[in-house]
């Protein structure tokens, strides 16, 4: 089988956008037109209006690790827990939060499509124990589904909605799961794929089921057929993609979050654009 190599042009969206020390979380609001991404490590949340390329961002006393459009506020992850946040008033809420042991902070959240919060955490010590988790917002409460991880990162569902896939980021692995949308249920468990030279991070779906991972040191983006088939990389010219989300109407635009975290001084001369956001018209991929 051969696999498709899809070159971005080496320029970050053609906009003066900052760099992110750890971008993540990239999410397209179609209703607003509006491109949503975080710096972790910045603790500042960033809005592009795509159409009219203004950018705004709002930057927090804690690390902030997803943020999407809610009822004209915005629902965040920051590292204890989850929360409402007023752009307006510049003032957060707190809906849920957890106790979580030293060194641990809450990663990469999606909202599935049915409308529930799932996050994981992260063990950031310089020794990383299996002790973080996958978690889902029930009313006002983070229930732990799963536990066992270093890295409990990115999520995705397929079209219908009947399939979640989960990134274990240690693990270089990907996780599929049979998801019940009316319960929010997970079963079947089973290994969907293992990357190879680099570690899976943010995922998306397209319209056709496939799944976009983003390769963390790997320099790129998979691209994998439901059965697990991989059939496309999008090389990327930084080595730390982090996240990547589809314009919805505009399925062949992908936009995608990079990272300069752990670099030395070497390398960010080497990699200058090392933390950019960029974005590529997919259509090549067949």
């Amino acid at each position: 089988m051969t696999v498709q190599i899809i070159r971005i042009l080496a320029e970050p969206m053609g906009l003066d956008l900052p760099l992110n020390q750890l971008g993540e979380g990239a999410h397209y609001d179609h209703a607003t037109h509006r491109l949503f991404w975080v710096d972790i490590e910045g603790k500042t949340i960033h809005v592009l209006d795509v159409v009219s390329k203004a950018h705004s961002s709002w930057t927090l006393t804690k690390k902030v690790t997803f943020a999407v459009p809610k009822d004209g506020q915005l629902l965040l992850c920051l590292e204890d827990g989850v929360y409402v946040f007023d752009p307006q008033l510049g003032e957060e809420t707190a809906i849920a939060t957890l106790d979580l042991p030293r060194d641990h902070r809450l990663n990469d959240g999606k909202v599935s499509p049915e409308g529930r919060l799932w996050v994981g955490t992260i063990d950031t010590s310089d020794a990383p124990s299996e002790t973080a988790g996958l978690f889902v917002l029930d009313e006002n409460d983070l229930k732990l589904v799963e536990s066992g991880y270093e890295n409990a990162n990115g999520k995705s569902w397929s079209p219908d909605g009947t399939i979640m896939y989960h990134a274990d980021t240690a693990r270089s692995t990907i996780w599929q799961y049979d998801y019940d949308t009316q319960s929010g249920k997970l079963s079947g468990k089973r290994e969907f794929v293992t990357v190879d030279c680099g570690n899976p991070d943010g995922l998306c779906v397209d319209d056709n089921g496939r799944i976009y991972a983003a390769i963390y040191g790997g320099a790129r983006i998979d691209v994998f057929e439901p059965d697990g088939r991989k059939i496309a990389q999008v090389a990327v010219p930084v080595p730390n993609p982090t996240s990547c989300t589809f314009a919805p109407g505009e399925p062949n635009m992908l936009y995608i979050t990079t990272a300069y975290n752990g670099m030395d001084e070497d390398e960010r001369k080497k990699y200058p654009l090392a933390g950019a956001m960029f974005n590529e018209e997919l259509s090549a991929i067949s």
